[in-house]
């Protein structure tokens, strides 16, 4: 069923395609906005779409391209028929790495050379469409300029998130709002970055011709290079939290794969709560290290293969605390030590190491909390069996209000309930 659903959805995309080519080619309008480019100037065109396409910066499902900036320019200085010439031929043309290997256009499959050609060349029609719809009185003829370009621009993202959703959602099967919304947050800030470039590359390539579009290409590739820098050095900060995840996991051998579970649990829970991803991937971290103190416990009481004394729990109790006295002088990780410390807190205040109640604390805390939780009561223990998932539900359910928060445990139901896993 999704093979076919996505087959329709290539077809409809290709013949849209072809149809938005009929109509620039067909029409007067569309064809003669903006001056004729010569041969050499869309030549030149297509290798700088080429090489900024080529520098795309992958992250998760999506790419960051400063390949937009030269959408833009060409719009502004061919107009609409052209642009759609240079971005789609640019766009296939391009060569990237993708783990380790070189993705070009002789082996790449052709229906996905195609989809590419095609949804370049349809975000452009209708930034087109928008920009020339625009018609108002009402402003100078600069700030008209202004304004038709903005329109440009907002028309071609939101018209090209949406195909690139729509294809993730058939692919994927997630929520289309949430794909489209995280796709979008992602594009806007890379178009923010581009269009102001765009802009300047068409006035330089007007004054001083290729020595101009040279110039905004230096400056196009240099932001793109100290984009990849942040993104190398978030990457080592993912990475400096997993040794510290593996550490304690290498400690505590009964725990092994919890962090990731809680995570797992805990990134469910914030999207049902519509968390920005700002917020889902600070969550994350801390489930990840949430139990970081563990690795000043003692492994003969971290380890012990029965159940602990009274004096044996005070010490364990102590890992919130020693995990906050860690990562708490780490710069720039927002409420993650709050996080760490608070994770064994209760909704009713009976909890530890301060005791503090449901609204003394944010809801966050309780979100690590019942992942936790849910995890430590699945897994199994020496001295007892792991839960199933009834059980947990009743035990969930006899502690809501008291020691779990009220509203993360509804949260956590209707999510089970989307799952079929409870009535």
């Amino acid at each position: 069923m999704k093979d076919k659903k996505l087959a329709v959805f290539l077809i409809f995309i290709y013949v849209l395609a072809a149809s938005c080519y009929y109509f620039a080619f067909t029409s007067h309008k569309f064809f003669y906005t903006g001056r004729q480019p010569s041969i050499t100037e869309i030549i030149l065109f297509i290798l700088l779409s080429v090489l900024t396409e080529s520098g795309m910066i992958s992250l998760k499902h999506l790419g960051v391209s400063p390949g937009f900036a030269i959408t833009s320019a060409a719009f502004l200085l061919f107009g609409p028929f052209w642009t759609m010439i240079i971005v789609s031929i640019g766009t296939a043309l391009r060569v990237q790495k993708r783990d380790g290997v070189l993705v070009h256009i002789l082996n790449t499959p052709v229906y996905k050379t195609l989809f590419n050609f095609s949804e370049m060349a349809i975000s452009a029609f209708c930034g087109w469409l928008m920009y020339d719809t625009i018609n108002t009185g009402l402003f100078s003829i600069q700030a008209m300029s202004v304004i038709k370009y903005a329109a440009f621009v907002i028309a071609f993202l939101v018209v090209n998130t949406a195909i690139i959703s729509t294809l993730i959602f058939i692919i994927s099967r997630n929520s289309f709002i949430e794909v489209y919304v995280s796709n979008i947050k992602f594009g806007i800030l890379n178009i923010i970055a581009m269009a102001p470039l765009g802009a300047v590359l068409k006035y330089l390539y007007e004054q001083y011709n290729f020595v101009g579009a040279f110039v905004i290409m230096v400056l196009v590739m240099l932001m793109r290079y100290i984009y990849v820098l942040y993104i190398e050095a978030k990457s080592k900060y993912m990475q400096t939290v997993q040794v510290l995840m593996h550490a304690v996991e290498a400690r505590d051998k009964y725990t092994e794969g919890h962090a990731r579970r809680v995570a797992d649990i805990v990134e469910m829970i914030a999207k049902e709560m519509k968390y920005s991803e700002s917020r889902i991937e600070q969550l994350i971290i801390a489930s990840y290290i949430h139990d970081v103190g563990k690795i000043g416990i003692d492994d003969s009481i971290l380890n012990k293969p029965g159940k602990l004394t009274p004096d044996e729990y005070d010490i364990i109790k102590s890992h919130p605390e020693i995990g906050y006295k860690i990562v708490k002088d780490i710069k720039d990780i927002g409420d993650i030590p709050m996080l760490v410390r608070h994770h064994h807190e209760r909704y009713d205040g009976k909890g530890y190491p301060s005791g503090k109640n449901g609204s003394e604390l944010p809801i966050d805390v309780f979100i690590i909390q019942l992942a936790d939780s849910i995890d430590a009561m699945e897994s199994d223990r020496p001295y007892r069996k792991g839960m199933n998932l009834e059980e947990i539900i009743a035990e969930i359910v006899n502690n809501k209000g008291t020691q779990f928060h009220p509203d993360v445990v509804d949260i956590y139901f209707k999510i089970l309930k989307k799952k079929n896993n409870i009535a």
